[in-house]
């Protein structure tokens, strides 16, 4: 598997950007040195029907093959029972109030093996409502091991 790490990170454009902006992230390959965290990957969710779009690192942190159809299901059920309940929290809360939220969730991926990810998320509004949760997401497994 290969490592990404953030070396600079271009200004996002106004509005949802996660998907075209996280193209124009800058990374060092593998044998960086050992302070830089790995890449976060952006992804989003379209609240009219839960549809997931992931950039290639959400699949690598999730331990899926990227040209693997998501459903939110499938994935919310990879999380830890803690990690699932507080997701659920502090999901509804954003979308209720068109907020945002930032949270470190531990997740088990199809082969088993446990991981640790920062989740980001933002809302994008029309009309007054949530129709979008946007966000990024890091593998900080790394932080959490001892």
């Amino acid at each position: 598997m290969t490592n990404h790490w953030i070396d600079r990170v271009a200004a996002p454009p106004p509005g949802r950007v996660p998907m075209g902006w996280a193209n124009a992230l800058h990374v060092v390959p593998d044998g960086a040195p050992a302070v830089l965290a790995p890449m976060p990957a952006a992804w989003e969710c379209d609240l009219s029907d839960d549809s997931l779009r992931w950039t290639p690192g959400v699949f690598a942190i999730f331990g899926l093959p990227p040209d693997r159809p998501v459903r939110r299901e499938e994935v919310v059920a990879m999380y830890s029972p803690e990690s699932r309940a507080e997701l659920a929290r502090l999901r509804s809360e954003a979308i209720a109030n068109c907020g945002s939220f930032t949270f470190e969730a531990e997740i088990r991926r199809p082969d088993g093996e446990m991981r640790w990810m920062r989740v980001t998320a933002d809302v994008e509004v029309r009309d007054g409502r949530a129709a979008y949760l946007y966000g990024l997401k890091q593998d900080i497994t790394h932080l959490r091991r001892d």
